[in-house]
């Protein structure tokens, strides 16, 4: 970007606001290049109606499951993020991204920026509710096809372990797949010292879109990522996408909106939880009962989810 379209986009929010997301996600929202960290544009990039975002996005998936003895997906289809659920019983599901590939295999992908309680148990429910929407009537369990949930954090999600990434499935104690029909994978941003350390002819490709992801906007990487694009055509086209989509001054209100929203959400539930008081909980929750699901409500407030439903 040219230093006048550069000033034009700079960001409008003071700077106690400023700092405080920075001090909260480490996001400089004074960046020319928005943040793939935030769900919005997370989004923009690998949803739009655009040869290069689905390209971008295979590529990714592809990147991710190359451990994998599966088919190459050479093509997939973005379908609903939101699985319709008997209001009555059922929990409402909403993904970041869920896409359908190689004859019904669905894979979600989830940007998470900061820990939340229960993660874990979120993401085995998410998987479930996916898995177990695929019509089964009046065929045998031998159609249902793989589900794969792809959780990017970027906290320390599996304390236990120094590594990255991380997959999950039904096992027995001494690694043997009982099956490999959900499988869960965490790439964990938090964990990428040592990969800076590498060349980029050294790295592998799931590693290069951590790299991507973590600090695209960061400009003491800018040589690596560099070289990462000379080498990666799938992030090149993500990082092109993103950048068009920060030179959107209408996306940019929309991602700091959020950035605001987020910040001014965990400033209340920090409030709520240093002052103890029960009603202004409710009242938090009850607020957020339009734009967020029961189940993470339950989540962030600590409450049983039959609470939050009567909420309602």
């Amino acid at each position: 970007m040219d230093n006048e379209n550069k000033n034009k986009i700079r960001s409008s929010l003071n700077e106690s606001t400023k700092q405080a997301i920075k001090q909260t996600w480490n996001i400089d929202v004074d960046s020319e290049i928005l943040s793939p960290l935030v769900d919005y544009i997370f989004k923009r990039i690998f949803t739009a109606d655009d040869t290069n975002s689905k390209q971008a996005l295979i590529n990714f998936i592809n990147s991710i499951l190359e451990h994998e003895n599966d088919d190459i997906i050479v093509d997939l289809t973005i379908i609903n993020s939101q699985i319709p659920v008997d209001r009555g019983v059922q929990k409402k599901s909403i993904f970041d991204i869920r896409s359908k590939y190689n004859n019904g295999r669905q894979c979600i992908i989830e940007m998470q920026k900061e820990s939340t309680p229960d993660f874990t148990k979120r993401s085995i429910h998410t998987i479930s509710k996916a898995y177990v929407s695929q019509p089964i009537s009046g065929r045998d369990f031998n159609a249902l096809e793989k589900c794969y949930l792809i959780c990017i954090t970027n906290f320390d999600m599996i304390k236990e372990t120094s590594e990255h990434l991380k997959d999950y499935r039904y096992r027995d104690r001494q690694g043997n797949d009982l099956s490999d029909a959900k499988t869960i994978i965490f790439l964990d941003l938090s964990k990428l010292g040592d990969i800076l350390d590498k060349s980029v002819d050294e790295m592998t490709n799931v590693e290069m879109w951590a790299i991507f992801f973590k600090y695209v906007t960061d400009e003491s990487k800018q040589d690596i990522l560099n070289e990462i694009l000379e080498r990666k055509e799938g992030v090149k086209m993500a990082r092109n996408i993103l950048i068009e989509v920060s030179k959107d001054e209408e996306a940019r209100a929309y991602y700091e909106s959020e950035l605001i929203f987020e910040l001014d959400q965990r400033g209340k539930i920090n409030q709520a939880k240093r002052e103890g008081r029960e009603e202004v909980k409710i009242e938090l929750a009850k607020n957020l009962l339009d734009v967020l699901d029961i189940e993470t409500i339950a989540m962030k407030f600590k409450m049983p989810v039959a609470e939050v439903e009567a909420l309602k």
